[in-house]
């Protein structure tokens, strides 16, 4: 495991956590509510087994731009576009429709977070960097249970404490169903 001070050098924290997601490595990461664990398709497996999570519980999308979520959403309706525009970046999941699915998205609103993303140039799935049901972290020190499989740990000091706010689009009228 290596941890990367943020304050000290972002760009190398950046570059150190895109190119181990892109590798199928796990990498905890701060945004602006929790402390994040973040990983491709390839590596979804290992990111359960460590969380201990149920393996049919979705996890979202995180981007770290408007041009890569909606290269991973598809169109959109006129009034969906015009919500997430206004929210995001932001702490807030939205579910969006995708064909006949409905899909999570998270664009955070943490300036290195969303760079690492981008640069991670893949589509790269987030949670919470803690143990299912446990408290979510706010410090790097919380996400210590899980150091052991992770390939890049990056601190960036106490995030907000808040999870982000889960909202489903997919219906004719946004509809609230976690809020922080």
């Amino acid at each position: 495991m290596r941890l990367i001070s943020l304050a000290k050098d972002p760009q190398e924290a950046v570059r150190a956590a895109a190119m181990a997601v892109r590798n199928g490595q796990l990498v905890i990461f701060p945004t602006e509510t929790v402390y994040g664990l973040f990983f491709t398709e390839k590596s979804r497996e290992k990111a359960y087994a460590l969380k201990k999570r149920a393996p049919e519980k979705p996890c979202a999308y995180h981007v770290g731009s408007f041009g890569t979520l909606y290269a991973l959403a598809g169109e959109q309706s006129g009034d969906v576009v015009r919500t997430l525009e206004e929210k995001l970046p932001g702490p807030y999941t939205f579910l969006l429709p995708k064909g006949k699915e409905k899909i999570g998205f998270r664009f955070p609103g943490h300036k290195e977070a969303c760079a690492f993303l981008e640069e991670a140039s893949e589509p790269v799935f987030g949670t919470s960097a803690n143990l299912s049901g446990e408290k979510a972290p706010v410090t790097v020190a919380d996400t210590k249970a899980l150091w052991d499989q992770v390939e890049v740990v990056v601190d960036g000091g106490r995030t907000r404490g808040a999870a982000s706010d889960i909202i489903d689009l997919t219906g004719d009228s946004p509809k609230i169903l976690k809020r922080t």
